[in-house]
């Protein structure tokens, strides 16, 4: 099952990096490459755990500031597409389903778009699709240690995107 997530994850990373933005891109990009350089606070609500993160790319000793800033969000959105396979075949036990489920996401056009760019929202895919996955495997398992995870995933995912507020069960 983790070699379909695997599979996933490398040929969205490789499609990813071969369209990665080379430099400041449309958006808010610049806003968030500088914000991730300095540790800075970009428009509202500030999205501080994109910037923290964003902010270790920064310190790989490889490209322009901004491809390594564009690079976390293609490898946020690789991972949101292999956690995408990982809940499919743990819901459906078919791993092409889960292959191709993941590849669906990877390929999309609106979540390619934002995958190779600065950008919070493959991230914010990546922690929400993560949250899911991990109450999936609470509702199985009802060990707490899982629903304390996921209760601290979720404090982190609103310092992502405010959108995350989506995940409160009603």
């Amino acid at each position: 099952d983790y070699a379909v997530a695997l599979c996933v994850a490398v040929v969205a990373l490789n499609l990813y990096l071969v369209t990665l933005g080379p430099t400041i891109t449309g958006e808010d990009s610049g806003e968030f490459v500088v914000a991730a350089r300095v540790l800075g606070i970009p428009h509202p609500p500030g999205y501080p755990l994109y910037c923290l993160l964003a902010h270790c790319f920064t310190w790989l000793p490889f490209g322009e500031i901004a491809w390594r800033v564009n690079l976390m969000s293609a490898v946020c959105a690789a991972c949101a597409a292999a956690m995408t396979a990982l809940m499919v075949v743990y819901l459906t036990r078919n791993r092409f389903a889960a292959f191709s489920a993941g590849a669906a996401l990877a390929c999309s056009r609106e979540f390619w778009a934002q995958a190779v760019i600065a950008e919070v929202y493959a991230l914010n895919a990546f922690w929400f699709i993560l949250c899911l996955l991990l109450l999936l495997r609470w509702t199985d398992t009802r060990k707490n240690g899982l629903l304390f995870a996921v209760a601290l995933l979720f404090g982190l995912g609103m310092t992502v995107h405010n959108t995350f507020v989506l995940l409160i069960p009603t």
